[in-house]
C-alpha cells in the first residue's frame, strides 16, 4: 500500500470530518466543497480486497447515504481484475479464472450490503467500470491518460510505481515486474483513472466525489494546486478510512 498511496501526511490539505465510523478527508479545498454540495459519491471497491467486506460494505453505504444524494458503487470487470493476475505472472486463463472469482464474490456482498441498507432505489446505482466503457466521455477521458503516458515522464513513473506496490502485495521479498507484466497490470489503473478525471461527463451527474480507503499516489496529478493532469472541476476525491475501535 505504501507504493500505492501517498504518504499521510501529504495526502490531503483540509482537516478531515469524523462520522459514521469514518474519517473522511477530501484532497484539497475544492474536493471538500463538493463533499458538502453532496450531489453524488462514487465508491470504487476493489475485488479481491479482504477490506471491503459485507460488514465494511453496509457501513460505507450508510455512511455515503447520509452525504450524498446520490450513490454509485461500482468494481471493475473481470477482465480488468485479470489485469493485476497477469502482471503477477499467471497464466491467462488461471488469470481470468480468478478475476471472475474475485468480481463474483464482490458482487455478491455489494448486492447483500444494498439489500440491507434498504436506501431508495432512486438513489443507488450499482455498476461495473465496463459499464462506462463505450461512452464518449469516458473514451475522451481515457485519451487524456494515454497522453499522459506519453508526454508526462513523472506521472509515467509515479503511475509504474503504483502498479509495482500493488503486484508486489501478494509475491515474494525481492520480485519485481518484468515490462510486460507491468505493462499488463498498469490496464487495471489506466482503465479506473477516467473515474477520477471526469466522473460528472461519464455518468451524467452534476458533480461527483470518487470515494477510498487511501488517497492514490497519482493525487497531486489530478487534484493538486498545480496539477498537469487537472479532473474537471466538478470531480473531487475524498479518502475513508473507519475510525479507530474505542
Amino acid at each position: 500500500m505504501h507504493d500505492w498511496a501517498m504518504p499521510t501526511t501529504r495526502a490531503a490539505s483540509v482537516e478531515a470530518r469524523s462520522g459514521d465510523g469514518f474519517l473522511a478527508t477530501p484532497f484539497s479545498e475544492r474536493c471538500a466543497a463538493l463533499v458538502d454540495a453532496g450531489h453524488h459519491v462514487f465508491l470504487g471497491i476493489s475485488p479481491g480486497n479482504g477490506y471491503f467486506s459485507e460488514d465494511r460494505l453496509v457501513a460505507l453505504l450508510r455512511w455515503a447515504a447520509a452525504r450524498f444524494a446520490r450513490i454509485e458503487i461500482a468494481h471493475p470487470d473481470a477482465d480488468t481484475v485479470a489485469c493485476t493476475y497477469l502482471g503477477r505472472g499467471y497464466e491467462p486463463r488461471h488469470a481470468r479464472v480468478r478475476a471472475r472469482r474475485d468480481v463474483r464474490q464482490t458482487a455478491n456482498r455489494i448486492s447483500r450490503a444494498v439489500t440491507a441498507t434498504r436506501i431508495d432505489a432512486s438513489r443507488l446505482r450499482v455498476a461495473r467500470f465496463s459499464d462506462f466503457y463505450d461512452t464518449p466521455a469516458y473514451r475522451a477521458a481515457l485519451e487524456r491518460v494515454t497522453r499522459a503516458h506519453r508526454e508526462q515522464p513523472a506521472f509515467h513513473a509515479t503511475h509504474a510505481r503504483m502498479v509495482t506496490g500493488v503486484l508486489r502485495t501478494t509475491m515474494p521479498a525481492g520480485w519485481a515486474p518484468t515490462a510486460d507484466q507491468l505493462a499488463a497490470g498498469g490496464e487495471y489503473l489506466d482503465r479506473e483513472l477516467p473515474f477520477l478525471l471526469d466522473t460528472p461527463a461519464v455518468l451524467g451527474v452534476p458533480a461527483s466525489v470518487f470515494a477510498y480507503r487511501a488517497t492514490p499516489a497519482l493525487a497531486d496529478f489530478l487534484y493538486g494546486p498545480n496539477a498537469r493532469l487537472p479532473a474537471v472541476g466538478t470531480q473531487g476525491f475524498v479518502t475513508v478510512e473507519p475510525l479507530p475501535a474505542t
